[in-house]
């Protein structure tokens, strides 16, 4: 789960939740400027399943050592590569370029984010993903793909799309910088700044129209020191269902005036 701060609490976001994010940006992707994903569908599936493998894994929450829930990044060592092949395999039954993508993308997660990514992981997915190109690049949906620049150009869509929804999902504040945007003439750096509660400019900016609103659905959860997991889990049961909403504002367009706001801008609808 990914915890949203909110006044005295968080809103305990799913990773599946989050990956819907992912989606709704991966659906606007796209303008004259900003190559669009294709084959569109398998991308945005993609961008759907990337954490499939987490599916089932957290309507258990567990307490961490600081007596709050464990959150996506304060998993304990060992568990990500596990969730991360589930992930792949999940995708696979929706077909292998998705499958492709998410192994792609797992293991740019497991060089980026894990202190120690085992070199069994690594050489199982890529074994994986040269075995599936193989494959695709004989196939004609595919073949163009490979041969010019749009495998390079989805596997950075869904990087980039799930790096941004991280970014709303844990409230980041002031300017965040996401490296390898694909532009029409080469490639940029996604800037990413906060203008308001849950309000974000982008620039350049890479979506369809000149604003967006997104939402995901999470649970509120107080602050506090849970003794145990059963405690954590007594409030995870009882704990209000909330809706937040994000906006995404293109370079001189206008920002929104007070709009959503809630208890520190926080839970909006029941």
């Amino acid at each position: 789960m990914i915890l949203h701060p909110c006044g005295d609490g968080w809103i305990a976001l799913r990773q599946s939740t989050h990956a819907l994010l992912a989606f709704q940006l991966a659906d606007h992707w796209g303008n004259r400027t900003t190559p669009r994903p294709a084959p569109r569908a398998e991308v945005l599936a993609a961008a759907l399943l990337h954490d499939a493998g987490w599916d089932g894994r957290e309507e258990e929450p567990r307490r961490a050592a600081s007596g709050a829930p464990v959150a996506f990044d304060s998993l304990p060592p060992g568990e990500h590569e596990e969730v991360w092949t589930a992930c792949v395999e999940r995708a696979a039954t929706r077909g292998r370029y998705v499958a492709y993508l998410v192994s792609h993308h797992v293991a740019h997660l497991a060089r980026s984010y894990s202190s120690s990514p085992s070199p069994e992981f690594l050489a199982r997915e890529q074994g994986r993903q040269a075995a599936l190109a193989e494959e695709l690049a004989a196939q004609p949906r595919y073949a163009d793909l490979f041969r010019g620049e749009g495998d390079r150009r989805n596997r950075a869509i869904l990087r980039l799309t799930d790096a941004l929804a991280v970014l709303l999902s844990v409230g980041a504040g002031g300017q965040r910088t996401l490296p390898g945007l694909p532009q029409r003439e080469g490639e940029a750096e996604l800037q990413v700044t906060r203008v308001g509660e849950r309000t974000y400019r982008l620039r350049p900016w890479p979506l369809a129209g000149r604003r967006l609103s997104v939402h995901a659905e999470g649970v509120v959860l107080p602050a506090r020191f849970y003794e145990s997991d059963a405690q954590l889990r007594a409030a995870w049961r009882t704990a209000a269902v909330v809706t937040l909403s994000w906006t995404l504002l293109a370079p001189g367009t206008p920002a929104p005036g007070g709009r959503g706001a809630g208890r520190d801008g926080a839970a909006a609808e029941a």
